[in-house]
């Protein structure tokens, strides 16, 4: 999909985008996921949650919202979303990959009434409308607004994910699905090429084959305390 991605880059105004170049990775503000925090909310206040993913996944930005409330929102849903996204996820994926863009954007949008910020639905929507605007014939039930409003929101998450940490060992990026990483790694660092992937304590490591005007470490850390939980969950049902 990185054509796509080109693509889409042309056709689709961005917002709220912080590229990590814009300044210093020394001076950009870093904030961890605190999990037990996330989780206490999850369990005592998931409504709270809920509003918090209403607001990041609105059409127009909320600008009044703080990092930890975009942190808050993103990584609580991952409490929250059935264990069945996981399975729709890969659906979404084999429908792009078979060029059935239609179909992709509707079960998208269906994945969207459950989880509001999943980057599997966003991205896979956002870049079949892109594929159907270009067709005159079939786009009838997408336009290129909603496109931008999926990729905007994409774009939001991308931002928050970027807060959480700098991709080093010591200040891993947090994550809730290991898609997550490949999405956030080619669309927001611009990184294609890696040489491995590795399991180290509570991160995935990406020996990296190069760099972007994003990205310039030769390794890529993504913290996947959640992910483990997440697949520890779905083998004990």
């Amino acid at each position: 999909m990185k054509k796509t991605m080109k693509q889409l880059m042309a056709a689709f105004v961005l917002f709220f985008l912080v590229p990590m170049t814009s300044q210093a990775q020394t001076e950009r503000i870093i904030i961890p996921v605190n999990w037990k925090k996330v989780r206490e909310v999850a369990n005592n206040d998931p409504q709270r949650i809920k509003n918090l993913v209403s607001r990041l996944s609105a059409n127009e930005i909320d600008t009044t919202m703080t990092w930890n409330e975009r942190i808050l929102a993103f990584y609580g849903q991952s409490f929250l979303t059935p264990q069945s996204e996981f399975s729709e996820g890969m659906k979404l994926d084999k429908l792009y990959n078979e060029k059935k863009y239609e179909e992709c954007v509707v079960q998208a949008r269906e994945l969207l009434k459950k989880n509001p910020v999943s980057l599997k639905a966003l991205s896979n929507a956002a870049f079949s409308i892109n594929m159907l605007v270009k067709d005159s014939i079939s786009h009838h039930d997408v336009d290129l607004k909603e496109g931008q409003n999926y990729y905007n929101r994409m774009f939001r998450i991308f931002n928050t994910i970027a807060i959480t940490g700098k991709g080093s060992k010591e200040l891993p990026f947090y994550v809730t699905a290991v898609s997550d990483e490949y999405v956030f790694m080619r669309y927001y660092l611009e990184i294609w090429q890696i040489s491995s992937q590795t399991l180290e304590e509570n991160c995935d490591v990406f020996e990296l084959k190069e760099s972007s005007r994003y990205y310039t470490q030769p390794q890529l850390y993504f913290e996947i305390t959640r992910v483990l939980e997440i697949e520890n969950e779905m083998f004990r049902q």
